[in-house]
């Protein structure tokens, strides 16, 4: 399917980004691009990110095979 946010890995990633910054007032572009870096580099490096997507389908993938 063209839009299936629960197959594409980095959807929860934009979720929380998106989640992170919100709150967000920036003075510039410069404040907003070192924020939006920092805080996508922190969560992208969760350990939970991907281990609960691969939790979720790897039964599925490995049914595929």
């Amino acid at each position: 399917p063209p839009y299936s946010p629960t197959l594409n890995a980095i959807e929860p990633l934009w979720k929380d980004l998106k989640r992170e910054i919100s709150p967000e007032i920036f003075a510039d572009k410069e404040h907003f691009r070192e924020f939006l870096t920092e805080t996508f580099l922190r969560l992208s490096h969760r350990v939970s990110f991907a281990s609960d997507w691969i939790e979720t389908f790897l039964p599925d993938i490995q049914v595929l095979q």
